[in-house]
């Protein structure tokens, strides 16, 4: 590489950092029209295109640099950041989105292969293993962590994988804000903790943050926007009843299917009809006073006997003897019979 080509290179990629991507093409289109296999400048070209987004342009140059020069890691890591966003644009479980999933996964491996040390070959494989194997992408940032503690970004992108993986939202909470700690007006550490926020349900929180991020970052405005006014659609939608999400029981899923009908204000109906009948019977057959105690049923049946000294047609009258003068169960004696005194007369005066 001449001098000249070192120098417009050096240009090209500070104007990439500024955000000047029409002059930075420039400069490297220069470099490539008299130096066409020079691999930085088709690796910076490539890069350019992706921050753009135009992808497929950045796959290709990253492509040639790496055709110069089969171990280029930052074209390896261009490569797997162009893959990995086709890989997003691509229809959901296609054959397309794996295809491009896996060319960024190869990237970013043999990248990490070359300098295992390299903390962004291994924050860029934690990237790519996010979409497929979290566990594999956690282990790879926390290697990198181990490696750098204080690297912002590093944080950044395990708070990430533990937030969108479902993994931890406590243990991502703690480490955006390790990230926003070792860097406070980290953007991306920013943006992820808003989200963050807005899935745990506190929307107040969540909008300031985006909104810091827009303020920060002009360019994501327009996520921003499209991201409260989303939030703002659901907290005014009513929430559905939640029998409709629920499934029915095994036993219906097989019935056949029958019209719709108030079955349940029948059955009230009926159950109340059955109540109030209940309530007349038992009312009806209470007694009004205690009933007298019945008699226990007798072995023997009474001799019918007559009322006494009443004639019926059933028993005759009858004669009732006069009362003597001794009672009627004593026994009868005959009174002695004694002479009566025998009386002497005075004699007889003249």
């Amino acid at each position: 590489m001449t001098t000249f080509a070192h120098d417009e290179v050096a240009r090209a990629k500070v104007l990439i950092d500024l955000g000047r991507i029409d002059a930075a093409r420039a400069k490297l289109g220069a470099v490539l029209a008299a130096d066409p296999d020079n691999a930085d400048a088709l690796m910076l070209m490539g890069y350019a295109w992706f921050r753009t987004g135009e992808y497929e342009k950045s796959v290709g140059y990253s492509a040639a640099a790496l055709a110069a020069f089969p171990d280029y890691q930052s074209a390896l890591r261009v490569l797997a950041l162009a893959e990995q966003e086709l890989a997003h644009l691509a229809e959901h479980d296609s054959a397309e989105r794996k295809r491009h999933y896996d060319r960024a996964l190869a990237a970013a491996t043999r990248s990490a292969e070359l300098d295992p040390e390299y903390v962004e070959n291994l924050r860029l494989l934690a990237g790519v293993q996010s979409a497929t194997d979290p566990a594999a992408a956690l282990a790879t940032i926390d290697r990198a962590i181990e490696i750098d503690p204080d690297h912002a970004d590093l944080h950044r992108v395990r708070g990430s994988i533990l937030r969108r993986g479902g993994i931890s939202v406590p243990g991502a909470e703690a480490a955006l804000r390790e990230a926003l700690r070792l860097q406070p007006e980290h953007v991306d550490a920013t943006q992820e903790l808003a989200l963050l926020d807005l899935d745990r349900g506190d929307l107040e929180a969540g909008e300031r943050g985006l909104r810091l991020v827009a303020q920060w970052d002009p360019s994501r405005a327009d996520f921003v926007r499209a991201t409260l006014a989303a939030v703002e659609a659901e907290a005014r939608r009513e929430p559905e009843p939640v029998f409709t999400h629920m499934p029915p029981p095994p036993e219906v899923r097989y019935l056949p299917e029958t019209p719709r009908s108030n079955w349940r204000v029948w059955m009230a109906l009926v159950f109340g009809a059955i109540v109030v009948l209940r309530l007349i019977f038992t009312g009806a057959s209470a007694p009004s006073e205690p009933p007298p105690p019945r008699p226990l049923p007798s072995r023997y049946f009474p001799t019918p006997v007559a009322p006494p000294y009443l004639p019926t047609g059933l028993y005759p009258p009858t004669l009732r003897p006069w009362p003597g003068l001794t009672p009627p169960h004593a026994p009868f004696r005959t009174p002695p019979v004694t002479a009566p005194p025998r009386v002497t007369l005075p004699p007889h005066l003249p």
